[in-house]
């Protein structure tokens, strides 16, 4: 090899490694900062000013409406004036009604249920019945423990936070392991309907998969993620591969799976729809990388245009506001395959763009059904609370994996009930007290995944 070819085989390699260090750069700067849009400013050159605070002139201010009824009613009346101190004051015929709502600290209600002991000659037994609202060999009722369970699963409060609050606001005290033994008492009544929900899974139409990283006893683990037509379902795994999959949705499954490009999600058999959005955000860094590079930057900003308008699309059809959209659809799945059928001439970015091609009918499935989105948001939203409350409470904390299986469960029927417009505390206190009533007030969902 001559010294020239030498030269510009180096010169190769220390561009590429130029690119990937500006794209690590860019990566770590959005990470940390936010995104720097320069002011507009004004044709003369003068420096912009500032908006000014508050409401924008002319604005209608807005204020609370009265309410519909009152609790308690008191006259306000004077002996003397609160100006001068005068005692000569005279009634006038007019008065002015001000309301003003505030909450009346809750007080501890102790309840004693005397069981009375009946014999009964079929059975040859002594029997007693269970009182309205009570939880056998339970101190704590019904009301406080699924409290407890809203603050830790849907506000996030550790349980010595829920421990002082009780303390501080209820006057009833436990101690902070009392907490998470209500969720291990109550989880037998729950377990049915997460596993009837778990069951019905495959039988969807469409399901959101996603993961996000779990931490059990500082082991690292995934919270898995599958949402389904007003369902939400939570599993924690050691593994992030494709066995968890097929174990919940089975090695084939007759819907549309819709998730990212995570290779776990191949093994299963069905049809798929790959997360749009997420692909924009791989075209992003593809643009960052050759953003020096005019022929190759080109390319990504067409292939960027066109998912976009995949994406425009697939939200007009779902609304029903598209005209010819069998030619529009044709035509953007032409394009697609035409697009996806080009070499770069650089290694990276064709396989990147062969693994497009492979999967270029998982990338137009929104365009077949109405149901499908062309993105997974809803399964992004729905991880948003486990992952606000995994950096609040750093995961579970059991090996026996109790605390694992609650999480699961309670944070699946919550937020169930959430989707289903449901009051999940009225949900949690019905389903330690009538499971089977709080079992049939699942029904099925009232939107779409869109």
């Amino acid at each position: 090899m001559s010294e020239l070819e030498q030269l510009k085989e180096e010169n190769t390699q220390l561009r590429e490694e130029n690119r990937l260090l500006k794209l690590q750069i860019e990566e770590l700067r959005q990470k940390f900062f936010k995104k720097n849009t320069p002011k507009p400013e004004d044709d003369d050159k003068t420096p912009h000013l500032p908006r000014k605070r508050g409401a924008p002139e002319g604005h209608p201010g807005k204020t609370r409406p009265v309410p519909d009824h009152f609790d308690e009613h008191v006259d306000v009346k004077l002996s003397q004036c609160p100006e001068c101190g005068c005692h000569s004051l005279s009634e006038c015929k007019r008065h002015e009604d001000h309301y003003q709502e505030d909450i009346v600290l809750p007080q501890v209600k102790v309840t004693r249920f005397r069981h009375h002991f009946y014999w009964c000659p079929d059975c040859h037994e002594v029997v007693h019945g269970i009182g309205e609202g009570e939880l056998p060999g339970s101190y704590i009722g019904p009301v406080a423990k699924s409290l407890a369970s809203f603050l830790h699963y849907q506000l996030k409060l550790p349980y010595r936070k829920i421990q002082m609050l009780f303390r501080d606001l209820f006057h009833m005290s436990f101690t902070p392991g009392a907490v998470p033994g209500f969720d291990r008492q109550a989880c037998c009544r729950r377990d049915p309907i997460y596993n009837n929900m778990l069951k019905s899974l495959p039988a969807q139409r469409y399901v959101h998969a996603d993961e996000t990283g779990w931490r059990n006893e500082g082991i690292n683990h995934w919270l898995w993620c599958f949402i389904a037509k007003g369902y939400a379902l939570y599993h924690i795994d050691r593994s992030r591969g494709s066995k968890v999959v097929t174990a919940i949705m089975g090695k084939r499954y007759a819907g549309t799976l819709i998730s990212d490009f995570l290779g776990a999600y191949n093994r299963i058999r069905c049809r798929k729809q790959r997360c749009l959005v997420h692909l924009l955000r791989l075209i992003k860094k593809w643009l960052v990388y050759f953003a020096d590079d005019r022929k190759r930057r080109k390319y990504f900003d067409g292939l960027k245009s066109l998912v976009k308008s995949i994406i425009r699309l697939s939200e007009q059809y779902a609304r029903g506001r598209v005209k010819n959209f069998v030619v529009r659809k044709a035509d953007l799945v032409a394009r697609l395959r035409r697009t996806l059928n080009v070499s770069l001439d650089h290694p990276r970015a064709d396989k990147f763009i062969r693994k497009l091609a492979g999967k270029r009918n998982q990338l137009v499935a929104c365009l077949d059904s109405r149901d499908v989105c062309a993105h997974n948001n809803i399964a992004e939203r729905l991880l948003r609370d486990n992952v606000i409350m995994r950096k609040i409470t750093f995961g579970n904390r059991s090996l026996t994996g109790s605390g694992q299986h609650n999480h699961e469960v309670l944070m699946s029927l919550i937020q169930t009930a959430r989707i289903q417009n449901l009051n999940p505390l009225e949900f949690l206190r019905l389903l330690l007290t009538q499971p089977a009533s709080a079992s049939a007030a699942l029904r099925p969902a009232l939107a779409s995944g869109r």
